[in-house]
């Protein structure tokens, strides 16, 4: 009898404890998504701080700014084949480590360029590391009817992570005071830096501790099993007779709209203006205050347009969500570069309205940027990657996603401060035109479609 009552006790708690684990994994979903691009635009609020202090030059400010993308995108080439050795939880609690202790030499080097470059570098280690491997992880241990909401959470807590660091600099500027005004001393200023690199810490020590509790991936334990046992793999092995069929128009065309696409989803400019707003922001005419709530509304419009893509992107379909993002993004380019040309001019003085105007160019740009290209291009890119190659084409695509998004930021200050903003942005402006042209007539749309559909389209074509 009491055999049987603890059998049905057992039973009962049984789809509580799954909803626990789903639960636990949704929100380890969002903390890796929140440490991804984290430590990356931690930098946005302390770049006015190391401007007013004159710790670097102009090319090593750009350089530290960008050191975080040229980390990742390293970091992310190695990922997988790390996490294959090592296990999925293993590369999760390294990358947190390093989050954590990149505050190190950034808070302690004394303000020196190698030891904060160094931290930096480490931030981006830590993003493409996690980056790759967070979402591998929750693919292969969240079930079928909670896959899709994984991947939303990750993304929307991503751009949480950019609201958070804009809303810290809000918080140190009335902690410190801001960093162009007369009252604040040099010691407020190294102090106000210090302690918006010392927050970001908090998201990896949270992701840290949370990852100790995850079991390891399934996937990898059986697959591990296997070829510890000597057993051959699931998957047969190619030749050299399907290594030749990467040559066929069925692979060669997805792989190249793909290359093009991420190209451009770059070189408009995304990332530099996530890290750099704050400055375009006061070089336009707005105070240290009104800047920080400016960036502050641009980290803000970034959570409602993510999850109005989420909800669209399988009713409208990829190809219209991206016309509708890029062309957002071609219109906001050229307006506020329309601006910063007046400025540039003299046909205008900065000032409050100025950069006012400037503040809703950057901030329909980014809501355009969520709306379309920020939840769709991946996500349509692994759909018209033929299985074949998807696993490699997605991981060079990767890789040219972060050099380009790399180039482009440690160039902008140097750019801006020789040719000015309008050039920097009515060139972004040209990478929007291209995209585009290629989401309107080259992309396919494949909503609705099987993989095995989308691969058939281009094999007729």
């Amino acid at each position: 009898m009491n055999t049987d009552l603890h059998e049905k006790s057992i039973a009962a708690d049984a789809p509580a404890a799954a909803g626990r684990r789903t639960a636990f994994l949704l929100f380890m979903a969002g903390c890796g998504g929140m440490l991804f691009d984290f430590g990356g635009a931690i930098i946005n609020p302390a770049i006015p701080y190391l401007e007013s202090l004159a710790l670097f030059t102009t090319a090593q400010l750009s350089h530290l700014t960008s050191a975080t993308v040229l980390g990742a995108a390293i970091s992310g080439l190695a990922a997988g084949p790390v996490a294959e050795l090592a296990g999925r939880k293993k590369v999760m609690l390294a990358a947190s480590g390093v989050a954590m202790m990149s505050a190190l030499p950034i808070c302690l080097g004394g303000g020196a360029y190698a030891p904060f470059l160094a931290g930096r570098l480490m931030q981006g280690v830590a993003a493409g590391l996690a980056g790759v491997v967070v979402p591998m992880y929750l693919a292969e241990t969240l079930d079928a009817a909670h896959r899709g909401r994984g991947a939303g959470v990750f993304q929307f807590m991503d751009v949480a992570g950019i609201l958070l660091c804009t809303l810290v600099g809000v918080v140190v500027v009335r902690a410190f005071g801001g960093p162009g005004d007369p009252a604040t001393g040099a010691a407020a200023k190294g102090a106000a830096w210090r302690a918006i690199f010392w927050s970001s810490a908090v998201p990896a020590a949270v992701f840290f501790l949370g990852a100790l509790r995850l079991p390891e991936s399934p996937v990898w334990l059986k697959r591990r099993i296997r070829q510890t046992g000597g057993i051959p793999p699931d998957e047969p092995q190619g030749g050299a007779a399907r290594d030749k069929s990467l040559l066929q128009r069925r692979y060669v065309v997805p792989f190249a709209i793909s290359m093009l696409v991420l190209l451009c989803n770059q070189a408009s400019g995304c990332n530099s203006i996530t890290y750099f707003a704050l400055k375009m922001f006061r070089d336009a005419g707005l105070g240290d205050g009104a800047a920080g709530l400016a960036n502050v509304a641009l980290g803000a419009v970034l959570l409602p347009a993510t999850a109005v893509a989420c909800a669209l992107v399988d009713r409208k379909g990829r190809k219209f969500l991206l016309k509708l993002g890029t062309a957002g993004m071609l219109a906001a380019d050229i307006a506020a570069g329309c601006v910063f040309f007046a400025l540039g001019r003299g046909a205008i003085e900065p000032s409050p309205l100025a950069g006012c105007a400037v503040a809703f160019c950057l901030v329909l740009f980014m809501a355009s940027f969520c709306l379309g290209p920020g939840v769709v291009v991946w996500l349509a890119l692994s759909e018209i990657m033929p299985d074949r190659i998807r696993a490699r084409g997605m991981a060079v695509g990767l890789f040219l996603n972060m050099m380009v998004a790399w180039l482009v930021a440690d160039k902008f200050l140097v750019v801006a401060e020789r040719f000015g903003y309008a050039t920097l942005l009515f060139g972004f402006g040209f990478f929007a035109a291209v995209y585009l042209a290629v989401a309107a007539f080259v992309l396919p749309e494949t909503k609705g479609k099987t993989l095995a559909e989308i691969e058939e389209m281009f094999s007729r074509k």
